[in-house]
């Protein structure tokens, strides 16, 4: 086949319909957040803490889900094995490109996510009733201050990998190297939906959905300007580590 690939996503055999190209961004955060609200009640019940149990969703969950998709994606319009030709935004970029927009983009990001915070805060007040109190954010933190000082080495040692790096790999392949390549059609629309559907994923913490979709607005807008996910990788990982060290001054 030698079509470009980035045409064949949009306008070929390979377009995704809006209708699924919707469900498609729903999906993993539906099942990973349904699953989150089970097995933490069991990590709970078993004296281990809740964000655990989203720690080990990563990849038994969101990795498979993601990266599954994407495969038989490639695999039914083009005949590969590989992810490679899901991931539609891998234009190689410069060390600029990896270096200081995804530092100015991190600094944009934490000041968005300082201005939303009086919605988190009120969502967190109002919003947040239908949970169950074990998975709530305010009680996966407690859990935290509750379990043995070696159970929350190993569990902040998990998400520096699973929540700092891998996550944010995979979902970034998915969202914005496979997902947004394919919204594209919707024009300067296009990142806003993606990052709205893509902080709508994260509905078991209602109150961070503002916060993630506001974030990744300018983050989804380069991506797509330069067409590379790679971008979006780095500053996904800067934010989500920068939440995991945090953690990390607080319980050490």
């Amino acid at each position: 086949m030698t079509a470009d690939i980035t045409t064949l996503g949009r306008n070929g055999q390979g377009k995704i319909p809006g209708p699924l190209l919707v469900v498609l961004n729903l999906l993993p955060g539906l099942i990973l957040g349904g699953l989150f609200l089970l097995l933490s009640s069991v990590f709970v019940k078993h004296g281990l803490t809740g964000y655990l149990a989203l720690l080990v969703l990563i990849p038994l969950c969101l990795a498979p889900i993601e990266l599954g998709i994407m495969l038989f994606w490639s695999a039914r319009f083009t005949g590969s094995r590989s992810i490679s030709p899901a991931v539609a935004y891998r234009r190689k970029g410069t060390v600029a490109d990896y270096i200081g927009l995804p530092l100015i983009l991190f600094l944009g990001v934490l000041l968005l996510l300082l201005a939303v915070s009086p919605i988190n805060q009120y969502l967190s007040a109002h919003l947040t009733f239908w949970l169950p109190a074990w998975a709530k954010q305010d009680a996966l933190f407690t859990g935290l201050a509750g379990i043995s000082p070696a159970q929350r080495s190993i569990t902040l040692g998990l998400a520096v990998i699973l929540s700092g790096f891998v996550a944010p790999l995979v979902e970034e392949l998915y969202n914005r190297g496979f997902l947004l390549a394919r919204m594209e059609h919707w024009g300067w629309w296009a990142p806003i939906l993606n990052s709205l559907l893509f902080a709508l994923q994260h509905f078991y913490f209602p109150e961070n959905v503002p916060g993630v979709f506001f974030a990744f607005i300018p983050i989804s807008y380069v991506v797509m300007l330069k067409k590379d996910w790679r971008i979006g990788f780095i500053v996904h990982c800067l934010i989500n580590l920068f939440g995991v060290f945090q953690l990390f001054y607080i319980f050490t």
